[in-house]
C-alpha cells in the first residue's frame, strides 16, 4: 500500500526462496523505489539475479506471486486495476521440497532503512491463472491499456451471437448477486456488427450462456442478448 523508500532501486514485495542461504535461488516480485513492478530470480545457487520490469508510476498495487512445480510466475494490478496482468514467468529448480514465503523488504543503501506497508498478505494451496481474456479463436490477442483512469480495449473476433461466440473478454470470477457498471466513452467499430458493452457470462467457453448489454452500429444504440442455455442460439 505505502512504500518510503531511500533508494530507486530500494525493493519490497513477495518472495518464494528456497533457503535462508544470502546466495539460494529464489523467485520475487517487488514495487521499486522508482515506481517498478520487478520480477527478480536467482535460477541456481550461487547464480547472478535476472530481472524482467514494467513500470506502474504508483507504489500502491496489488502483486501476487505463484509456485506451480518449478514454473514461477508474476502478477501485478494497480488499484483501478480489474483483473491482474501477468509480469514474467520463470522456471526455477529447488533442490528439496521445502522452501520459504515472505515479504522481504531491502533499502539498497547498508544502514539506512525502507519502510514497507501492506495489507491482505495470504499464502493460498490454489495456483493462481488469468481469466480467460479471448473467447473462442479471435485471430489476435486482446490488448488492453490502461491510462488516466480511462481503460481501453482493442479486440478481435467474429462477434457475439449464433450458437457460439468469438471475442475478447476482460472479465473476472463472482457468485451470487451483483450489479454491473460502467461508463462507454467510445466504440470505434471495424464495421457494423461490431460489439462493445457489458456482459455476465457462465464460463470461458464459446458457447456458454450470458446475458449481454452491448452498442452495436447495426442495431444504432443498445441491445441486451442472451443465450439461455448451452450451445443454444443468442436471442
Amino acid at each position: 500500500e505505502n512504500f518510503e523508500q531511500t533508494y530507486r532501486w530500494a525493493k519490497a514485495g513477495l518472495q518464494i526462496r528456497e533457503s535462508l542461504d544470502k546466495k539460494a535461488a529464489h523467485a520475487s516480485l517487488f514495487i521499486t523505489g522508482h515506481q517498478y513492478a520487478a520480477m527478480q530470480w536467482r535460477s541456481v545457487f550461487g547464480q547472478s539475479s535476472s530481472s524482467s520490469h514494467t513500470v506502474l508510476y504508483t507504489h500502491n498495487a496489488w502483486l501476487r506471486l505463484t509456485k506451480e512445480g518449478n514454473k514461477f510466475t508474476s502478477y501485478y494490478k494497480t488499484v483501478d486495476d480489474l483483473v491482474y496482468t501477468k509480469l514474467n514467468e520463470e522456471i526455477i529448480e529447488f533442490s528439496g521440497t521445502n522452501f520459504y514465503v515472505g515479504i522481504p523488504v531491502t533499502s539498497h543503501v547498508n544502514g539506512q532503512l525502507a519502510t514497507f506497508t501492506g495489507s491482505n498478505f495470504e499464502i493460498l494451496d490454489d495456483v493462481y491463472h488469468l481469466p480467460v481474456r479471448d473467447v473462442g479463436e479471435t485471430g489476435r490477442a486482446i490488448e488492453v491499456v490502461k491510462a488516466d483512469g480511462i481503460t481501453t480495449i482493442k479486440a478481435a473476433g467474429t462477434g457475439i451471437g449464433g450458437t457460439t461466440d468469438s471475442f475478447g473478454y476482460v472479465n473476472k470470477k463472482f457468485s451470487g448477486d451483483i450489479n454491473v457498471t460502467a461508463h462507454l466513452y467510445l466504440l470505434a467499430e471495424e464495421n457494423l456488427d461490431s460489439k462493445g458493452g457489458l456482459m455476465i457470462r457462465a464460463s470461458g467457453s464459446a458457447d456458454t450462456p450470458h446475458v449481454s448489454l452491448l452498442t452495436n452500429p447495426r442495431a444504432g444504440g443498445l441491445t441486451m442478448f442472451y443465450r439461455e442455455s448451452a450451445g443454444g442460439e443468442t436471442l
